[in-house]
């Protein structure tokens, strides 16, 4: 009988961390899983590392050039046997009842159920810690079209048959991947998730993550929008996307004459959104005043996430362990 779960762990040059990521794996209070791990390429000891770890379910491929996290990921989907597909980032873990509470809800609910996720807890590198619990939603394939209100791959477990209706990873993607796949099984399927923080993700380390390479992360994310332009026109929500381009390019770039470009092209989409002119007004102001605008733009976004009711976030500084906020996000 194949198991019950097929858990994919694509990694790059990660011997230490990769050894952590399946450890949590094996401590997972379900044990009926195999795990497939992709070396796209390592030139280190991370092979190594996989193989040191003597469980019989265990099994590396071996990708003969790097091709990156899509393509990695869809290599260990094609080798995998179980019904349902979890995906975990060779630098993430996930805490011991992760599969045991995902399994539930999809037991309890029908073959149309494809998606199923956790929440999360995510680690920067000033010591600070923020939680994610996912909520209820409204419609989370229009969501998905601006924002990742699901998460990384590492918080998702996919039944089989919807990755067969829909496909794995896009990778022509050079990021945006796990958005576009949530994107796609959410809009033929329906999606539930736990109410938990299930996951550790490591953020703002220079870990390797596809979000600490500006330029890449932007060209997905363009990639995205010219991929799904159709259905950002029918939700009505272009002028956002368009919008959040923007700020990226005026923020992470500090390339305001790029980012006033998406700004005028989101006020085509939509001339009505007055926080469009706000940061057209700021591309124009000196750099130091963009401490401030993020200030206040990440209060506004807090604000109109918290509409969607997808998930209910709280950040808790290094400074004052026991202080916790109520801030909502989408």
């Amino acid at each position: 009988m194949p198991p019950k779960v097929s858990v994919v762990i694509p990694v790059l040059n990660r011997p230490v961390a990769v050894r952590r990521a399946i450890e949590s794996v094996l401590a997972q209070t379900c044990q009926d899983f195999e795990i497939i791990v992709v070396d796209d390429g390592s030139t280190d000891g991370t092979s190594a590392a996989v193989e040191s770890l003597a469980d019989p379910r265990i099994t590396l491929i071996h990708h003969e050039r790097t091709r990156g996290g899509s393509a990695a990921r869809n290599t260990g989907i094609q080798a995998s046997a179980a019904p349902y597909v979890a995906f975990l980032d060779s630098d993430d873990e996930w805490l011991p009842a992760k599969l045991e509470r995902q399994l539930e809800v999809f037991e309890r609910s029908s073959d149309r159920l494809g998606l199923v996720y956790v929440g999360a807890e995510r680690l920067f590198a000033d010591g600070a810690v923020e939680v994610q619990i996912p909520r209820p939603h409204d419609d989370l394939a229009r969501a998905l079209l601006t924002v990742n209100v699901v998460g990384e791959t590492s918080v998702g477990m996919v039944r089989r048959s919807a990755l067969d209706e829909t496909g794995g990873f896009d990778e022509t993607l050079p990021a945006s991947q796990d958005m576009d796949l949530w994107l796609r099984i959410c809009e033929r399927f329906r999606a539930d998730f736990v109410p938990e923080a299930l996951v550790r993700v490591a953020k703002g380390n220079d870990r390797g993550r596809i979000s600490a390479n500006v330029a890449r992360t932007l060209w997905g994310r363009e990639l995205f929008g010219q991929k799904h332009r159709d259905k950002l026109i029918r939700y009505g929500v272009l002028h956002l996307f368009l919008r959040d381009v923007g700020w990226w390019q005026q923020r992470r770039v500090g390339d305001p004459r790029m980012a006033r470009g998406f700004y005028f092209k989101s006020l085509g989409a939509n001339p009505i959104a007055p926080f469009t002119y706000v940061l057209l007004l700021a591309a124009y102001l000196p750099m130091s005043w963009l401490d401030r605008l993020a200030g206040w733009k990440h209060h506004l976004t807090e604000f109109r996430r918290s509409g969607s009711h997808a998930w209910v976030s709280w950040k808790r500084k290094p400074s004052a362990p026991n202080r916790a906020h109520g801030n909502t996000a989408l």
